[in-house]
């Protein structure tokens, strides 16, 4: 009867493992999740759809859980589709973001920055500029690109990356006064904090109708901690600050972090699913 016991336990626990290790190899990587944000005036029936994606790591094939990314992407059919870095892993080729980005409606406006993973990858930051200009895809280093989406005008300044870039916030916003519709990108969360300080700082040296307006700040990097157990997060990439994923700051600019898609250094994920993000931006 012990022995039966025993072998009932070790069962158990062999399923149980098993039932891990599927969730971690296969469903959290291959089965993302949609969020959907309300953002902007709520109250404004008017609204455009941002979409968000970052950190693919593509490597050096295109796998088919990428090819379902971009079919939703299509399905969500973006105004704007925002990219947060890190779109090549440091193993990755720019032909592989080439046969992503190709699968993604060309007509549908892209704007990209840098993670540190794109300036690590075996093809360089000017061959992936390249591949993005292909695809209606502006990459963004310290710069600011106006968009008119259904007859709206919005600006995005995106920021070089964090750990293997040089963030120049100055730069990027020369010549950028007041604007209604404002939205910041970058690859580190950890990097908005230097991004508010000089906000404040610049607008301390501006006339009230030229200050800088940014609303919402996009990230990544920072893979909702990749493995999270009970809510506990044993490494974080490096310059992550103390961010996981969501939402950050009690008043504008609000910070929003996405969990990312694609994984690196651990080849899987676990309390931390893959992410692509909606926001029905109301104007």
């Amino acid at each position: 009867m012990k022995k039966r016991y025993l072998k009932w336990g070790a069962g158990v626990l062999a399923l149980g493992a098993a039932g891990v290790l599927l969730k971690a190899l296969f469903l959290e990587k291959y089965f993302f999740e949609l969020k959907t944000y309300d953002i902007g005036n709520v109250g404004s029936q008017k609204k455009l759809r941002l979409v968000l994606v970052t950190d693919l790591h593509l490597k050096t094939r295109l796998y088919p859980y990428y090819k379902k990314l971009a079919h939703r992407i299509n399905q969500l059919k973006p105004h704007l589709l925002l990219i947060a870095g890190d779109t090549l892993d440091s193993s990755g080729k720019a032909a592989v973001a080439q046969n992503f980005l190709g699968l993604i409606e060309r007509d549908i406006q892209k704007v990209a920055v840098l993670g540190n993973h794109d300036y690590l990858a075996q093809d360089s930051t000017a061959h992936l500029k390249e591949v993005y200009a292909q695809h209606n895809c502006r990459l963004l280093v310290n710069e600011t690109e106006v968009f008119t989406l259904a007859g709206t005008r919005v600006v995005v300044t995106g920021l070089d990356d964090l750990l293997q870039g040089e963030g120049n916030l100055p730069d990027a916003v020369a010549g950028i006064g007041h604007e209604t519709h404002h939205l910041l990108l970058i690859h580190s969360p950890l990097q908005q904090e230097k991004a508010r300080e000089t906000i404040k700082a610049l607008n301390q040296t501006r006339t009230e109708a030229d200050q800088l307006n940014i609303r919402y700040i996009f990230a990544g990097h920072n893979h909702g901690g990749q493995v999270k157990l009970l809510g506990y997060v044993p490494v974080l990439p490096d310059q992550s600050g103390h961010y996981v994923q969501g939402w950050y700051n009690q008043k504008a600019p609000y910070l929003y972090l996405s969990k990312g898609f694609g994984t690196s250094r651990l080849p899987f994920r676990f309390g931390a699913r893959s992410e692509l993000t909606l926001f029905h931006y109301h104007v």
